[in-house]
């Protein structure tokens, strides 16, 4: 059945992706709330229906940014939402995570850790830096980001954006944790789950809420959200067109 698409949903129903949600209704500083049907953070677009892409278009969907290295691009690109919504491949990490074997030598030989792997994150200020200025210049609208299941690359955008907007570090860790509970609801997702072992299970899965908090003090170390953007080379009429959408 379809939905109203003109709602404020916090997780919105589509049947192609299990984990895009609104940066919608968080409470931020001085007594404001950050707005609906601004910012969808989500998991790939891949298996998008023609349903789901008339629910996002009717959403407000104006832009789309692709967080995911351009070797996963190439290999599962997005389904587009609609011609007339522009579309960007920002790369927040240049890994190629839809190579299995690429993975099994990283997990295997190396293991990073989630605090390791944000650190990468935080330091691809490019693809930060190219992020913002992308949102600054986007048509009035909502805009949709992404990498491949939502969690890690995307959860660090949403914090950076939540953080901006005036939203304290709980409700930043709120949004991110959730994430392994919303990917469970896709069939492949759980079944690749329950087949990990160790740390591969860890890795490929939870959201655990020490990963994001380590990546937000690396923020807070840098001064906060504003000195922190600002040192990925992004200018402050940027950042505050970038606010000015959310909250």
């Amino acid at each position: 059945m379809t939905q109203p698409c003109e709602l404020d949903w916090n997780r919105l129903p589509l049947e192609g992706a299990s984990n895009v949600r609104d940066l919608g209704g968080y409470p931020t500083a001085g007594g404001g709330m950050t707005r609906y049907h601004r910012f969808l953070r989500s998991d790939w677009l891949v298996g998008l229906t023609e349903g789901d892409c008339a629910f996002l278009r009717g959403y407000g969907v104006v832009a789309v940014i692709d967080l995911r290295d351009p070797r996963e691009v190439e290999g599962e690109p997005d389904r587009p939402i609609g011609p007339d919504v522009r579309s960007a491949n920002y790369p927040l990490l240049q890994l190629d995570i839809s190579n299995d074997e690429m993975m099994r030598m990283i997990y295997e030989d190396y293991r990073p850790s989630f605090s390791q792997l944000y650190d990468m994150i935080l330091a691809s200020r490019d693809g930060i830096a190219n992020c913002f200025r992308f949102i600054a210049e986007a048509p009035e609208g909502c805009i949709l980001f992404h990498c491949m299941a939502g969690k890690d690359r995307t959860g660090i955008l949403a914090m950076l954006l939540m953080a901006l907007a005036g939203c304290d570090k709980w409700d930043c860790v709120s949004s991110y944790v959730q994430s392994q509970l919303h990917m469970m609801r896709n069939d492949g997702y759980a079944a690749d789950f329950e087949r990990q072992e160790g740390l591969e299970r860890e890795n490929f899965c939870a959201s655990p809420a020490y990963a994001i908090e380590h990546a937000w003090d690396v923020v807070e170390t840098a001064g906060g959200v504003v000195a922190f953007l600002h040192g990925c080379g992004i200018d402050y009429e940027t950042i505050e067109a970038v606010k000015a959408r959310l909250v």
